[in-house]
């Protein structure tokens, strides 16, 4: 297995509590008002006008640009959001996209749009998709070792994405459950200084993870990733799905450790302390986003009924104000490479 980075493997240990708004608690908020940014009409307007220029030129969206999607209003909404997910509580949600009159090209154009006033996108999956379906494909569950997460109705532990930014556009609620659930990692970085120190070492060492079959012929079919890392004065988290720990074991032949498991529940447990975590269900034309670096997030199992198929978009992407990463840390930062 390819060994991390020099700067991944000497990062240091960040003995000291995180501060500031991206180690928030629960009790920091007294509802959903309080990250939630309803669009005006006078937004919508503007990017509807902009979407329906942009799809009279017919172009395929990689060869869009920002200045494709003139949004002189609602890139400032767009510009805040960016500013919470760097600089404060590193998640938000933007309600009122109207969804519901879209045809679903034109969701995901507007999406795009949205996207690249937000950053620069990158690819999710082995196919190489910019804009990925999250929804109950009907391929088993989340444990089977050749299934991606999200594309199951399976509850999701706590978890990060690969890029630094994970955008999710709800089309269309579940007819039950998929409550979404997110918790400050940096929080839970102060937790286990302060009550499980003995454990930190193993989170900085990080896990084992399953490529889930898409890696190329020439690569190996699981990788390393560090929990936590702190560089530049940075505190960063990466936390990739713990079935994904479970399914690498037969593949690499290295077992967990008990210590291991334990760390990895531990870690579980304390973003889901009722004092850290908050929840929020999603409704058709919001917006969420998180910053993988300081927040962990996870779903309750969900079903579909006829005519309340849960479908949302997800976007993967890096801001322009990105914090710097050593290479061997967070892999897949910049994209999953295309492999089929």
């Amino acid at each position: 297995m390819p060994a991390p980075s020099a700067d991944a493997e000497t990062a240091a240990v960040l003995t000291e509590p995180v501060t500031g708004p991206s180690a928030w608690r629960a009790s920091d908020f007294t509802g959903e008002h309080d990250w939630t940014v309803v669009l005006t009409p006078e937004e919508i307007g503007e990017l509807q006008t902009a979407l329906t220029a942009v799809k009279s030129r017919g172009l395929p969206l990689e060869q869009l640009t920002v200045d494709d999607f003139p949004l002189p209003v609602l890139g400032k909404t767009f510009e805040a959001a960016v500013h919470d997910l760097e600089f404060g509580r590193g998640f938000t949600l933007l309600r009122g996209l109207p969804v519901e009159t879209w045809s679903p090209e034109e969701a995901r154009l507007a999406y795009w749009g949205i996207a690249l006033h937000l950053g620069t996108p990158v690819s999710q999956n082995a196919a190489g998709e910019l804009i990925a379906h999250v929804k109950d494909y009907g391929e088993g569950e989340v444990t089977e070792s050749a299934t991606r997460a999200y594309r199951t109705r399976s509850e999701l532990p706590f978890h990060t994405d690969s890029s630094d930014i994970v955008g999710l556009l709800c089309l269309r609620q579940a007819g039950e459950g998929g409550v979404s659930t997110l918790s400050s990692s940096m929080t839970v970085h102060n937790h286990l200084l302060a009550h499980h120190r003995e454990l930190l070492g193993l989170y900085y060492r990080g896990f084992v993870y399953d490529r889930r079959t898409e890696e190329g012929s020439d690569e190996l079919p699981y990788y390393r990733n560090s929990v936590y890392g702190y560089f530049d004065g940075q505190l960063s988290c990466r936390f990739y799905m713990t079935h994904y720990i479970d399914s690498a074991v037969p593949k690499s032949g290295i077992p967990l450790s008990g210590i291991e498991q334990h760390a990895l529940r531990v870690f579980q447990d304390v973003a889901g302390m009722d004092e850290h975590r908050v929840e929020m269900t999603l409704r058709a034309g919001d917006l969420q986003l998180l910053n993988n670096n300081v927040v962990v997030h996870g779903r309750s199992a969900f079903r579909d009924e006829p005519g309340r198929r849960r479908d949302l978009l997800r976007l993967w992407l890096n801001t322009r104000h990105a914090r710097n990463l050593p290479e061997g840390f967070a892999a897949f930062r910049h994209g999953m490479p295309r492999t089929r």
